[in-house]
């Protein structure tokens, strides 16, 4: 029987938390360009969630470009971010599924951004296969805990100031300056000392 953590459920305006992992050993992100460019990718997946893939973009006609990604604005954007932390050997996002159905925007995100940075990483480090562990982790995150959830996020044990304040690390400074338009904050409760629920952690 799968694990809960994997199963893909979407339902529309439910919150997800998911994590991602490196393979044992080794690492996501060994040097700044590797950060910008998931933060690229993840930018531009939830901007155009049918687009072009990045990728593809100086191989093709930009007129082709171009008319692909007027396609993908139509509509609802599908997955809504509200926070993100990358680690070297790790990544979470917390988002908010705005599809839901046979073809939730989040699955669609993931894959994309998934195998788009796997691609770059191999390419950039002259390795091939998988860079993760498995499959990436998710589990729903009630209303209630999204703020002590991303301030556990936020205060995460392994990180200093230096790197949390990083825009390319975390989105912490969207919290506390303009946030970027791709990216939505949610309301934080900073004075309330209530903890996250354990397993929404997903540390194991």
């Amino acid at each position: 029987m799968p694990s809960i953590l994997l199963k893909r459920d979407y339902k529309a305006g439910s919150y997800y938390h998911i994590k991602h992992t490196a393979k044992k050993g080794t690492t996501l992100f060994e040097s700044e360009s590797d950060y910008k460019t998931f933060v690229l990718l993840l930018s531009y997946y939830l901007r155009f969630p049918d687009a072009t893939p990045l990728s593809w973009v100086k191989r093709l006609n930009p007129k082709t470009v171009v008319d692909k990604r007027n396609k993908s604005e139509l509509g609802a954007t599908p997955v809504s971010l509200h926070h993100f932390l990358l680690l070297p050997d790790h990544f979470h996002l917390v988002l908010k599924e705005n599809q839901g159905g046979k073809k939730p925007g989040i699955s669609n995100l993931m894959r994309r951004l998934s195998v788009g940075y796997a691609m770059y990483y191999n390419k950039t480090y002259g390795v091939n296969g998988t860079i993760y562990v498995g499959k990436y982790k998710n589990i729903e995150v009630p209303q209630p805990d999204l703020s002590p959830l991303i301030e556990s996020l936020q205060a995460h044990a392994n990180v200093n100031s230096t790197f949390m304040n990083s825009p390319l690390h975390s989105s912490s400074s969207d919290y506390t300056g303009t946030a970027r338009p791709w990216l939505t904050p949610l309301p934080l409760n900073p004075n309330d000392n209530t903890k996250p629920n354990p397993r929404l952690i997903l540390d194991k």
